[in-house]
């Protein structure tokens, strides 16, 4: 059986600076979570997320795939919403990686 093959666009490659997307990602969700009227307590009592696990997100230190799916139904927002536009690099501009030394 032979592979099916993908085209690939001929534009610019795309590309993403994940430190930006992390920090950017950990404000739009603090954006939300504030526009719902939820403070971090109630996000701890009645949703059952730990106090520094929310305050490492909104501050940008990444999150987990599961994490964000969970956010998404918590804030009751697709995760479209949550991640589009995100960390997206600018042509000429350098991406900073997470496990970059700057």
């Amino acid at each position: 059986m032979k592979a099916k093959e993908t085209s690939t666009p001929s534009g610019p490659a795309l590309r993403y600076d994940y430190k930006a997307f992390a920090t950017e990602l950990g404000a739009r969700l603090r954006e939300i979570r504030k526009a719902s009227g939820l403070t971090l307590r109630a996000l701890q009592i009645d949703h059952n997320y730990h106090l520094s696990q929310i305050q490492r997100v909104e501050k940008g230190d990444g999150i987990s795939l599961p994490t964000l799916l969970r956010m998404a139904e918590t804030y009751q927002v697709p995760v479209e919403r949550l991640v589009e536009g995100l960390g997206i690099v600018s042509e000429g501009v350098e991406p900073h990686s997470k496990t970059s030394k700057k």
